[in-house]
C-alpha cells in the first residue's frame, strides 16, 4: 500500500531558505524602510576634493575604497551624500558608482556653481600638489593673475572660512603626505594651516626632518610583514600600525574608572587603535599662536569658547610610533635606517564649542588610498614583485582583505572614516541625528520587551530604579549600534536643556574642566558617579515618549516630531526630579553612616 509522505517531495529546501534569508539581509542593508516604514535618515552633504595624481578611481592612489565605505558603512541614522571634486580638468571620478550626487572637474572654490559657503555640510580635502603651475589645471592656468600657483586664491580661502564660521558651522577634513605634499590645496586654509605641517621642518636637508622621505627621522610607520626584511611594499599587506590614543576622563573623581578616546577614535567595537602603515608620513601639530587674526574674513583663527574668554585649542588625539632600523630601498629610492620616535598622526578641533565648524587633520592620505587598504595593483608602479624579489608575500595584493586579522583592522579603519563624517557634521545635523536616536530606541525590540511592554503604565507608577534600568538598556543598545562616545554626545545634547549643571561632571572632553589628558595609572574609586541619575531621566523620557506614541506609525511626520519633543521634555523633567530625590535620600543615609563611623 502506498503511503503519502508527511511533506512534499519537492518542498522548500533549507538551501533555498538560506538564499531567501541572505536576500532579506541585503534588502535590509539597502533599504531599511522596507522593514521599518517610519525610519528616516539624516542627509549629510559631503564635498570630497583632491588634486594631482590622486583620484577617486580603483588604482593605487585612488580613493574608491574610502568612497564606498562612506556610502555603505554609514550609521543607520546617517546618509552621506557625496559630491566629488578634482582640481584638474581630467581625472578618474569613479564613474561606475551610481550613488555619487555630482562630479566636478576643474574644480574651484570661488566658482558658485561648484561651491558656496552653505552648499555642503563638510569639505574633505586630500592634497598632493605643491604647485598648480601645470597645464592640467585649465582654468587656473588660463587666469594666473587670479589663481596663484602655490595655493588657493583669496576668494577660495574666504569661501572656506565662511563655510567654517557660518552659523551652521561646516566641517573640514584635511590631509596631505610627507614634506610639502598637499600644501597647495590645504596649507593656507584657516585653522587647518596650523593643525598640521604643510612643509618640511626645519628644512628638507636637515637630518632631523620628520616629514622627509628618506632621512633617519622620517615618520616611517611600516611594520614587518610576512616576508624577510624591510620592504616599501609592507604598506600594502594586512599588518597595520598600532597608534597611541589620547585618553580623556571626567574631573572631580567622577567616572574616574573610565577613559575615553577622542570621539573619532571611539568605535562600535571599542577603541580604534590601528591605521594603515606607510614609509614616510606627514605630521600633525598644534598652533604656536592662538591669537592669530590674519584670516580671510578677519575673524579670530581660534575663537573663544562660547560665553568665556578662553580660546578653544586644537588637540593632538593620536600618535604613531616609528620603529628603529627601518631601512633599505624601494620604488622611492634608498632610505636610511630610522631612529625610533613618536609623532602626532591626528589632530582635531571641536569648533562647536566656539560656535564654528569642527576640523580633523590626518598625517597622510595613505591612511585612505587603495594601495594601503586593499593592496598594491599587481604589475603596477608600486608593485615590488618580480624576478628581483622572489618570495614577496602575496598578502600585498589584497591588503587587509588577506586575513581575518587584517579584516578586523580594516573594520576599525572604516569606522574611523565614518566617525569623522559624523563628528565634523554641523550642529543642525547633530540635532537630526540625536532626534532620531529617540525614535530608534523607543521602538527597539529589546527595550520594548524588557522594560516597556505595557505603554499604559504611567510615569507616576514607575519607581526610579525601573526608570534607571530603562535608561541603562537604552544607552547600551545605542552604544552597541554607534559607540559609547557617540552615546555620551547624544546625552549631552538633551542634558544641556534640562540639567546643564551636570554636563561638566559627565563630559570627558570638556576643555574648561579638563586639565590635560587622563592621568596614567589607576583612576581610583568612582565615589560620586552621577551617570545613574542621568539614566533615570533618560528612562523617564523614553516612557513618556512610549505613552505619547505607543506604536510605530506607518510614516513619521513633523507632527509626530512635535509630539515627541513635548513628551521627551516632560519625561526628562520628571526623571530629573526623581533622580535628584533619590540622590537626596541616599545622601541622607550616607550622612548617618558617616556619623556612626566618626564615633
Amino acid at each position: 500500500m502506498f503511503i503519502m509522505p508527511d511533506r512534499p517531495l519537492a518542498g522548500l529546501s533549507n538551501q533555498r531558505l538560506l538564499e531567501f534569508n541572505r536576500a532579506r539581509r541585503e534588502l535590509f542593508a539597502r533599504d531599511i524602510t522596507k522593514f521599518y516604514p517610519w525610519w528616516r535618515r539624516c542627509d549629510v552633504n559631503l564635498l570630497i576634493v583632491t588634486d594631482g595624481n590622486l583620484n577617486f578611481g580603483e588604482g593605487d592612489f585612488g580613493l574608491s575604497t574610502f568612497i564606498r565605505t562612506m556610502l555603505d558603512d554609514a550609521p543607520w541614522r546617517v546618509n552621506f551624500r557625496l559630491t566629488l571634486g578634482h582640481l584638474r580638468a581630467s581625472a578618474d571620478m569613479l564613474s561606475a558608482e551610481t550613488r555619487i550626487v555630482r562630479r566636478i572637474t576643474d574644480f574651484r572654490f570661488d566658482e558658485p556653481t561648484h561651491f558656496t559657503p552653505t552648499s555642503f555640510d563638510e569639505v574633505w580635502m586630500f592634497g598632493i600638489e605643491t604647485s598648480f603651475a601645470n597645464s592640467g589645471y585649465t582654468s587656473r592656468q588660463a587666469n594666473t593673475g587670479r589663481y596663484p600657483a602655490s595655493r588657493l586664491n583669496d576668494a577660495e580661502l574666504l569661501a572656506l572660512a565662511q563655510h567654517m564660521n557660518a552659523p551652521h558651522g561646516g566641517g573640514i577634513f584635511a590631509t596631505g603626505d610627507h614634506g610639502a605634499l598637499g600644501r597647495a590645496l590645504c596649507g593656507s586654509v584657516q585653522r587647518v594651516r596650523n593643525m598640521r605641517w604643510w612643509d618640511n621642518f626645519p628644512n628638507a636637508a636637515d637630518t632631523t626632518n620628520e616629514v622627509s622621505m628618506l632621512g633617519p627621522r622620517r615618520n616611517d610607520t611600516n611594520r614587518a610583514g610576512h616576508d624577510a626584511g624591510w620592504r616599501f611594499s609592507d604598506q600594502s599587506d594586512d599588518v597595520p600600525q598600532e597608534i597611541e590614543l589620547t585618553l580623556y576622563s571626567t574631573p572631580l573623581n567622577v567616572l574616574r574608572n573610565v577613559r575615553y578616546p577622542h570621539p573619532v577614535l571611539c568605535g562600535r567595537n571599542g577603541r580604534i587603535d590601528v591605521l594603515p602603515d606607510h614609509p614616510h608620513e606627514g605630521e600633525c601639530r598644534l598652533p604656536d599662536n592662538l591669537d592669530l587674526t590674519d584670516t580671510p574674513d578677519s575673524s579670530n583663527e581660534y575663537p573663544f569658547i562660547t560665553s568665556t574668554t578662553t580660546r578653544l585649542e586644537p588637540e593632538l588625539v593620536a600618535f604613531g610610533r616609528v620603529p628603529a632600523g627601518n631601512s633599505g630601498s624601494g620604488v622611492t629610492g634608498f632610505k636610511q635606517a630610522t631612529q625610533a620616535h613618536r609623532f602626532p598622526v591626528i589632530s582635531a578641533y571641536d569648533g562647536h564649542r566656539a560656535g564654528v565648524g569642527r576640523i580633523v587633520c590626518d598625517s597622510t592620505w595613505h591612511h585612505f588610498v587603495n594601495v594601503n587598504l586593499i593592496g598594491v595593483l599587481e604589475g603596477g608602479a608600486f608593485d615590488e614583485f618580480g624576478p628581483g624579489n622572489p618570495g614577496e608575500s602575496t598578502t600585498k595584493h589584497d591588503g587587509f582583505l588577506s586575513s581575518a586579522t587584517g579584516g578586523a583592522a580594516l573594520d576599525k579603519i572604516k569606522n574611523y572614516y565614518t566617525n569623522i563624517g559624523v563628528w565634523i557634521a554641523p550642529t543642525a545635523r547633530h540635532t537630526c541625528f540625536n532626534r532620531w536616536i529617540w525614535w530608534e530606541l523607543v521602538f527597539n525590540d529589546r527595550i520594548m520587551e524588557a522594560t516597556l511592554v505595557d505603554p499604559d503604565i504611567t510615569l507616576a507608577h514607575l519607581p526610579a530604579d525601573v526608570l534607571w534600568s530603562i535608561g541603562v538598556h537604552a544607552r547600551d543598545v545605542y552604544g552597541r549600534r554607534a559607540s559609547q562616545c557617540q552615546t555620551l554626545e547624544w546625552v549631552f545634547d538633551w542634558v544641556k536643556t534640562v540639567w546643564p549643571e551636570i554636563r561638566p561632571w559627565i563630559d570627558p572632553w570638556d576643555p574648561l574642566h579638563r586639565r590635560g589628558p587622563a592621568p596614567e595609572g589607576p583612576l581610583g574609586v568612582p565615589t560620586l558617579d552621577v551617570l545613574p541619575m542621568v539614566d533615570v531621566a533618560l528612562g523617564a523620557a523614553l516612557v513618556s515618549l512610549r505613552q505619547a506614541l505607543p506604536y510605530p506609525p506607518d510614516k513619521l511626520t513633523d507632527e509626530h516630531d512635535k509630539i515627541a519633543a513635548n513628551a521627551i521634555a516632560k519625561g526628562l523633567e520628571f526623571g530629573t526630579k526623581a533622580a535628584l530625590a533619590e540622590h537626596a535620600a541616599v545622601s541622607r543615609q550616607l550622612a548617618k553612616v558617616f556619623q556612626v563611623v566618626k564615633r
